[in-house]
């Protein structure tokens, strides 16, 4: 008769009836080892899924969701004006943001290129409107401002892109 046997888990020998490893401690029925347990391990599996499943869900796709809907924000600008205050000469561009999204945005950082007649990059600066709220499914109007850093003269056109905005 056969006294000792194979730990499960460390593969020391010990005594045959022994349900406990005395060296790692393991418990000697391949049931209750979590390894050996295919349904512990599946539900185990299942459970860290789901966990980041949701996590996910709840913070990663609606920001994919918001950046594509941000993307699709389609811009009109309808005049550009200039205005000098003191030494300062301001641009203006003035036009509606149409939103065929579900989603309302608000805290709109805008990217503004303004171009001549002949197309030529002339100035370019960020404009961020804390104050503008973009509708879902709706046309809002807009109105960028910055310091003009070159003649009026040159100023003919600007083109207006949405970078980021915060849907609420």
């Amino acid at each position: 008769m056969n006294d000792t046997k194979e730990c499960i888990m460390c593969f020391s020998k010990i005594d045959s009836r022994a349900k406990k490893c005395p060296q790692c401690l393991s418990v000697q029925s391949k049931s209750s080892n979590l390894e050996s347990n295919p349904l512990v391990i599946g539900f185990l599996t299942l459970l860290i899924a789901g966990v980041f499943g949701s996590v996910f869900y709840d913070n990663f796709y609606p920001r994919i969701m918001e950046d594509a809907a941000i993307q699709e924000l389609n811009i009109y600008v309808s005049e550009l004006s200039t205005s000098k205050e003191g030494e300062t000469l301001y641009i203006a561009c003035l036009g509606t943001i149409d939103n065929k999204s579900n989603f309302k945005f608000k805290d709109v950082k805008f990217d503004v290129s303004f171009v001549s007649n002949t197309g030529n990059l002339i100035d370019t600066f960020p404009v961020q409107d804390k104050n503008l709220i973009i509708m879902p499914n709706n046309i809002t109007n807009f109105r960028v401002r910055g310091i003009a850093q070159k003649k009026k003269e040159l100023y003919n056109n600007c083109k207006i892109q949405v970078v980021d905005a915060w849907a609420i």
